[in-house]
Order: structure tokens, then sequence, then C-alpha cells
């Protein structure tokens, strides 16, 4: 059984601190991330916020297209509940009062219910992009016989709205930097120690047997 040089036990204590410390940063980062998501508020007006009294209320594409904002009050209520992933971000397909459907990247946070039921969205504006076959895909399987009208654009709503952490991923990235400060506070306090005459060297010369 391989025993611990002794040498070695404050560097593995100085690692293990390091290591310790950063998976305590990374949880932090989660708790204040996600209070900065619940807790702002967007101006009345902006993408992505609620709409403002001059906001322009539209109920088909063309209506879209003939404004840099606006905003839709939509009898697709449940549109929000159905999540579209790519390019690590949540899309939502939504159908218009004209009975067109688009891609939109929504803020929930800013939509609100009106007359009983209807949804009513956060300013959006037309952004041209070539939706891509993933998207549709998707579409396909969670809303069936449903399909986007256009495919080269979608409307965002979601402006500078901040996302909530993802917790599972940041703790991963957290982890891993915590593995790699683990060994590199490990060996370099034991290197740095060495050097300056405290340890000895990590990696003690064997003495050569004399002829």
């Amino acid at each position: 059984m391989t025993k611990i040089r002794m040498d070695f036990v404050p560097c593995l204590l100085i690692g293990g601190l390091l290591c310790g410390l950063t998976i305590f940063a990374g949880q932090k980062y989660v708790e204040m991330a996600d209070e900065r998501y619940e807790t702002q508020e967007l101006p009345q007006g902006e993408v992505g916020g609620e709409p403002a009294a001059d906001t322009p209320l539209v109920e088909s594409i063309a209506e879209m297209q003939q404004n840099d904002t606006f905003y839709v009050v939509t009898d697709d209520e449940n549109y929000e509940m159905y999540h579209l992933f790519y390019d690590d971000k949540e899309w939502n397909p939504m159908e218009l009062p004209s009975g067109e459907v688009v891609c939109v990247r929504n803020n929930v946070k800013a939509s609100k219910t009106v007359d009983g039921y209807k949804k009513q969205t956060p300013v959006g504006r037309i952004v041209p992009f070539e939706i891509p076959e993933t998207l549709i895909s998707q579409l396909a399987d969670e809303r069936k016989g449903m399909e986007f009208s256009d495919t080269t654009f979608y409307v965002d709503m979601f402006g500078e709205a901040l996302e909530s952490a993802n917790e599972d991923d940041i703790k991963f990235k957290f982890d891993m930097v915590a593995v790699i400060l683990f060994w590199v506070g490990t060996f370099g306090s034991h290197m740095i120690g060495a050097k300056i005459g405290l340890l000895p060297p990590v990696f003690p010369k064997r003495k050569k047997e004399k002829a």
C-alpha cells in the first residue's frame, strides 16, 4: 500500500482548501445569478420588458413587419410551456391571433395573463434568422399539426433580460476548475517549499551506485 509522504500533508491541505473555496464560489455564483434574475425588471417599452402605452399591439406577421417594436395578446395561452432548445437557449412557438405561428425567445417574467386566459407578451422585435431544422423538428414533436409560418426570422421578446443560472452547467465548470486547482495547489506549494528549502524535492534524486 502506497503511503503519503509526510512532507505532502500540508500541501494536500492547501490543495484541498483551494478546491473547497472554488466549489463554494460556484454555489455562491449560482445564488447571485438567480437572485439577479428574480429581482431584475426591464423598463417598460424595451424589448423583453412590459409594453408601454405607445407600444403597438399587433396580430399578424405583416403588422409585426410594419413596426420596430410591438407586443401581442394571443389566445395561445400555453405557448410558454412548449420549450424548444437550440444553441443552449430556449425558444417558444407562438400562434398569433391571425393563426400564423412564429418562433419567439420569451422573457416569461414580463408576460402576463389578461382577459382571463389570454397571454400578453413582452415587447418584441423581428430578428432576421434562418430557423434551423432542429427547432422545426422539435416543434413537429411538441405540437402536432403546427408549423412555423415564416422560417426567415424569430421574434426577440427576451432582449437584455438576464437568464436564470444553469446550475448543472455552472457546477460542472467550477468542479473542473476545483480539480485542477487541487493538483496545482498541492504540487505547486510543494515545489515552492522545496525551492526555498522548507521541503525536500518532489522527486528526490536517486544516489548513483558506486562501480
